[in-house]
């Protein structure tokens, strides 16, 4: 797929979230609502076809994960860019940066990266565990803690290949919006609404020569290999009706983190990896996995 190049459009959809949410915004995840809004709202031949041209390997848009707004995932590259011990101390403590930094790094130029997750809120809350014989709570373990994040909005980017698609996809987030993302939805966690949507261009940069990822993917077989990367374990678990399949556990999947920037022989494409088609659920063998790389065009030259 080295050669294959598309003239896709990017969308920045900003969601205004409304409470705490337990669910990251991670590109697979968000993917997996849209295709059962799809389902729910076209039933099962709606939704082979949306799936259809995923499975093929020409996806008619790709997902990144969904980030504070106003910044976006420090490049792992960094992490070698900087030859000061202080600075890469410092580095190495942060999560996102800046727009304007963002694209200093992915022109190979160093920034000033220190305050950036300051609109990231995290929180452990407690929880009561209710004996649904007794409805009561558990005498012994019956309290728990979870990890809940609070953001005033979320930026996710979506590339697309038509005008078309766009406005599909905006409705799916509308539709998102009435049941909430993610765990505990049907509490009232995860409760968002589309603000804003607009056409967004990330800067062009002279000679690009690689990719940075805005999610986490699992490579195809002919993607570029020489990188700065690091891997996460997904382990996924189905949803919706699927929940009560016997086994909602999805196997574990090894995928390249969001952040992380591969050198490319020629100028990048729009996306790199691919979709999961087998063996992720041993319940539903029909699951899919999203694992496609929203790429932005990097001079990894300047990085390495």
């Amino acid at each position: 797929m080295e050669g294959v190049r598309l003239n896709m459009k990017t969308l920045q959809i900003k969601l205004k979230c409304e409470g705490n949410f337990l669910t990251p915004f991670q590109a697979d995840t968000i993917f997996g609502h849209l295709c059962w809004a799809v389902a729910h709202k076209e039933g099962e031949k709606g939704i082979e076809g949306f799936l259809n041209p995923f499975k093929q390997g020409n996806p008619p848009f790709i997902i990144s994960d969904g980030f504070p707004e106003g910044l976006l995932p420090k490049p792992i590259a960094g992490d070698y860019f900087f030859g000061n011990p202080e600075e890469r101390k410092e580095w190495k403590k942060i999560e996102f940066l800046s727009f304007n930094d963002f694209n200093l790094i992915r022109n190979g130029e160093k920034c000033s990266f220190k305050g950036q997750d300051s609109l990231i809120k995290t929180s452990s809350v407690a929880h009561n565990t209710v004996n649904r014989l007794t409805n009561t709570t558990l005498e012994e373990g019956g309290v728990y803690t979870l990890k809940e994040m609070n953001f005033s909005s979320i930026a996710i980017y979506v590339k697309s290949i038509s005008e078309e698609w766009n406005n599909r996809i905006v409705d799916l987030f509308k539709e998102l919006s009435k049941s909430g993302f993610g765990r505990k939805k049907s509490i009232g966690k995860g409760q968002f609404l589309v603000a804003e949507v607009r056409d967004f261009e990330f800067p062009s940069i002279a000679g690009p020569n690689g990719f940075v990822t805005l999610s986490n993917f699992c490579p195809a077989e002919d993607d570029p290999t020489e990188g700065f990367y690091k891997t996460i374990i997904k382990y996924g678990k189905l949803s919706e009706e699927y929940t009560f399949c016997g086994n909602p556990f999805k196997k574990p999947l090894l995928m390249i983190r969001t952040g992380s920037v591969f050198q490319t022989n020629v100028g990048p494409k729009e996306f790199y990896g691919r979709m999961i088609t087998e063996g992720i659920s041993p319940a539903k063998p029909e699951v899919l996995h999203y694992a496609y790389a929203f790429a932005v065009p990097i001079k990894f030259s300047a990085l390495a």
